[in-house]
């Protein structure tokens, strides 16, 4: 597991209060906060305390709520190599969705990241190289400066139901945990996620590259992959100029009592960066690190954009044409996400790669690119269709089971995203017509 910690304070003599009960409090606190910090994984309470502060502001507010906000998590790299513990699925779900909510929040109330190494100002999401799994914060006061932490009583709960209990900075018990939350935000480093943004494309290079594929085009043909990178920008930044973003989609079928299924997400705050409250194939958007690893490189997170492409330009050893997308990025960026989606990992060969799409984002600068594959979850040992509902705990609000043949029977029109909708021609005649195996081919 790596290195790990438990709860800060332990049988402290606090009263204490589920996270539910801590939810209200929270809210409070918030509203009346000039400085937060957040060690760990945040919690859906926080969370929800977290969207109450926004809706409770007339209209979008136009700056950051407080002085300063610093979010410190576990590093990405921490949370994936901790992959097989299936135990840890609605952690690594919670990870993620924390950091995509408050990377949300980031979009509405400061859309221009903060400059690095400047934390006492703005918004600051951090990583830190500690497994802690829970959830801690600090809050200073506007009105009185007086500070005030709350921490979980004793080691991770079976259950699920953790634990809080909170101290005023007058407390015997504060200076021990407030010193343990400021050291980990003083030793945690800038968490940075760069998605691909790359020049805008004549939407039929999308036609192009589907007409190749059915006439026999082998998938790893350079032909068909000719999308430049132009730069490496923020995750979730609003794009400072017409822009085309890569995206992985992961049409995820099986087969529950004899029948064809999808897996769908649904698109909330927690889970993605727009379209909340519709249901979505499984997407992720090309970043920095894909590209990085399907060329055998580590990522140069030390250089700025200009430099960290041109570091990948030069492993791709290719100095005639600039540094294009791979086939092999989009698989990672597609594996990425049904790790964090379903607790899998699925091997790059069973990754079928069906075509492209182009779609202009409504209302945006934005152009997607789509890049789809197929990939069929088999009901046999292990039944990956049952670790992937075990992932999530069952949670419909996660992932959703929908049978092929209701898909567009019209029952979910109204919830469907845009390239449910738009692609619904192509996705039947070129994915859903495809029969869905129980077991893999071959012995």
């Amino acid at each position: 597991m790596g290195q790990t910690a438990t709860g800060v304070a332990q049988n402290a003599g606090a009263v204490s209060m589920t996270a539910a009960s801590l939810q209200s409090e929270l809210g409070q606190a918030l509203r009346e906060a000039s400085e937060v910090t957040v060690c760990g994984v945040a919690s859906r309470e926080f969370i929800t305390a977290i969207q109450a502060v926004a809706s409770s502001a007339h209209g979008t507010p136009a700056e950051l709520p407080w002085d300063v906000f610093r979010y410190v998590t576990p590093a990405p790299t921490l949370i994936l190599a901790n992959r097989w513990n299936v135990r840890l699925g609605p952690v690594v779900q919670q990870w993620q969705s924390a950091v995509t909510a408050l990377r949300n929040s980031v979009q509405q109330w400061q859309p221009t990241p903060t400059e690095s190494g400047t934390r006492d100002r703005g918004f600051h999401l951090l990583s830190m190289n500690l497994l802690y799994l829970q959830m801690s914060i600090l809050v200073k006061q506007r009105e009185t400066g007086r500070q005030r932490v709350w921490a979980p009583i004793g080691p991770p709960s079976v259950s699920g139901v953790e634990q809080y209990e909170s101290y005023e900075d007058d407390a015997p018990k504060f200076q021990q945990i407030a010193d343990s939350i400021r050291g980990w935000a003083d030793g945690a480093s800038d968490f940075l996620t760069r998605q691909v943004d790359c020049e805008p494309v004549d939407p039929r290079i999308a036609d192009v590259g589907n007409e190749l594929l059915a006439s026999g085009t082998p998938t790893t043909d350079p032909e068909l992959w000719k999308l430049p990178v132009r730069s490496l920008e923020p995750y979730g930044a609003t794009p400072r100029h017409r822009t085309c973003l890569p995206v992985a989609i992961c049409v995820v079928r099986s087969r529950s009592a004899g029948h064809p299924v999808v897996l769908l997400k649904r698109r909330t705050h927690m889970t993605a960066n727009d379209d909340f409250g519709k249901l979505s194939l499984l997407s992720a958007r090309v970043l920095e690190e894909d590209v990085a690893v399907a060329l055998g490189v580590v990522p140069f997170l030390d250089r700025d954009s200009t430099g960290a492409i041109d570091g990948m330009w030069m492993a791709a050893n290719d100095p005639a044409s600039a540094l294009t997308l791979s086939r092999e990025a989009f698989i990672h960026a597609g594996q990425r996400e049904l790790f964090y989606s379903t607790g899998l990992d699925i091997p790059e060969n069973r990754f079928r790669l069906c075509g492209f799409r182009v779609v202009d984002r409504e209302n945006t600068h934005e152009q997607l690119f789509f890049c789809i594959f197929e990939v069929i979850l088999y009901r046999r040992e292990p039944d990956e269709l049952g670790l992937a509902i075990q992932w999530n705990l069952g949670d419909l609000r996660m992932l959703s089971q929908v049978g092929e043949s209701a898909l567009y029977s019209g029952t979910y029109d109204e919830e469907l995203n845009r390239l449910l909708l738009r692609a619904r021609e192509w996705l039947v005649t070129h994915v859903f017509n495809e029969p869905v195996p129980v077991v893999p081919d071959g012995p």
